[in-house]
């Protein structure tokens, strides 16, 4: 079974996220609802998460340190985890820097909001 742990501050998108998978007959996945991103680092470790979708709009995580840097510690902490990206397709800044993140390597991808569920679990299957 692949752990997949959504870190957000989110509780609506994670609970919502987390019924949904519970829903799926044929769900491989075991969901963790990391909603500290503070203490995610630890948890994620602890569960050992094989996939962490992280909430790239979550500006919880902005105040501490960037995006980028968190999802480096996360890589460097976890080295065979994958990283997986939830970003709004309207903010062009946080696309770019997703973008970017992909091409250093530092994420395996990205997903926008408004795909499908069934999008997202064809790439989180796909880890």
């Amino acid at each position: 079974m692949k752990k997949v742990a959504l870190i957000t501050t989110n509780k609506i998108l994670a609970q919502s996220l987390a019924v949904a998978l519970k829903s799926m007959p044929d769900s491989n996945f075991e969901f963790f609802m990391l909603l500290n991103p503070y203490q995610a680092l630890l948890d994620a470790e602890i569960f050992e998460i094989d996939v962490a979708l992280i909430d790239f709009m979550d500006r919880a995580i902005d105040e501490e340190e960037t995006m980028m840097q968190f999802c480096e510690l996360l890589h460097k902490k976890l080295p065979d985890i994958h990283l997986l990206l939830l970003v709004s397709q309207d903010d062009k800044a946080r696309r770019e820097l997703a973008t970017e993140t992909k091409k250093k390597g530092i994420v395996d991808d990205f997903v926008f909001y408004d795909s499908s569920l069934k999008y997202l679990l064809a790439k989180l299957s796909a880890f």
